[in-house]
């Protein structure tokens, strides 16, 4: 249905630019930085899985939504796999070197995602990453984010038997989205895949706004990967999570009534300013960028309210809202291209 209104859209307005569509300049405040770790893949066809998704999701994170190479850190089980990619392996000493880095270079206003892949386990001592020597466990990735300062915290493990990591990482200001619903889902995901697609602009950007935020990403990876699972006619053994609001329990379709969801809308990937922050402009120009955000925030508000109307009312409301979006968007643009 939405994505009907969106071509209905383009359609009646002959726009170019996709609907809310905003051109966002970078914040002057507050850095983005990841922390990639893939585990050891046991099988061939594993460690070189592995590192397909994890220097993909390098590689997406430096092009798209440009993160320099001091803002990334990819650590894997064979670190000369590319030697155009700097990698470090994948061992304890080189996680806990690399968090102390962080941990200087950190402030309290710039966020930290860090995405795990592979093989994990979960026993009575806990959940764990496994990676080469001793593991990565829940408890032991805690004790190293109290070493930085941060304004959100991000966790991704698209490992099996990931689902605990929410119950031990839970916390205010944290994002935490698992591959699995339980420690007992043990066998290989393909969440990381889905993962990795889902950083594009081109995949997950449904709200047209020129970013990615953390639950459209979880969205997307979770709808493809259960696809995924119907494509080859089996039964799925993975079912992501994400937890953001603190209460050690995630929401597998998180957002409006939901209790997860509102803190991964606001994580965008690439820090961006808000349309109010951005540059000055003539005073119609900013007008417009108002009357953007303003637009934006009553469709959100329409969707979070969607349960409590007849179909016909709310796609109905959704389109005039949709209309009037793309025809804001219009306006500005043409202002854009004034000599």
């Amino acid at each position: 249905m939405i994505h009907r209104l969106y071509m209905i859209c383009f359609i009646m307005l002959g726009s170019n630019a996709p609907v809310g569509a905003v051109q966002p300049l970078q914040s002057s405040t507050g850095v983005q930085y990841a922390v990639i770790i893939a585990g050891i893949g046991g099988e061939p066809q594993y460690v070189d899985q592995n590192w397909q998704w994890s220097s993909g999701i390098y590689e997406v994170l430096k092009e798209e939504h440009k993160f320099t190479e001091n803002q990334l850190f990819l650590l894997v089980e064979n670190p000369d796999m590319d030697p155009a990619i700097p990698a470090r392996k994948s061992t304890l000493e080189e996680i806990q070197n690399t968090f102390d880095l962080l941990g200087q270079r950190m402030q309290s206003e710039d966020d930290l995602f860090i995405i795990l892949i592979g093989h994990g386990s979960a026993t009575g001592r806990g959940a764990k990453l496994n990676i080469s020597g001793p593991d990565l466990s829940a408890s032991a990735l805690n004790t190293l984010l109290d070493k930085v300062k941060s304004r959100y915290l991000v966790i991704v493990n698209g490992a099996s038997s990931s689902a605990p990591y929410i119950n031990a990482l839970s916390g205010p200001n944290r994002a935490i989205i698992t591959a699995t619903k339980s420690g007992g889902e043990r066998l290989a995901t393909v969440f990381s895949a889905h993962f990795m697609a889902a950083l594009s602009m081109v995949n997950s950007d449904l709200d047209k706004d020129g970013q990615v935020s953390l639950l459209e990403t979880f969205n997307y990876t979770r709808l493809k990967t259960a696809e995924w699972y119907e494509e080859q006619g089996r039964l799925a053994t993975e079912h992501p999570l994400l937890d953001d609001n603190g209460d050690q329990s995630g929401s597998r379709e998180p957002g409006d009534k939901a209790p997860d969801g509102a803190l991964a809308r606001r994580i965008r990937f690439g820090r961006q300013a808000p349309i109010a922050v951005q540059s000055e402009g003539t005073g119609e120009a900013i007008a417009l960028r108002k009357k953007i955000e303003t637009l934006q925030e009553q469709i959100n508000t329409l969707r979070r309210e969607k349960d409590t109307l007849t179909p016909e009312t709310y796609s109905g409301r959704l389109e005039e809202l949709l209309i009037q979006l793309a025809q804001a968007n219009r306006e500005r643009k043409a202002i854009q291209e004034e000599p």
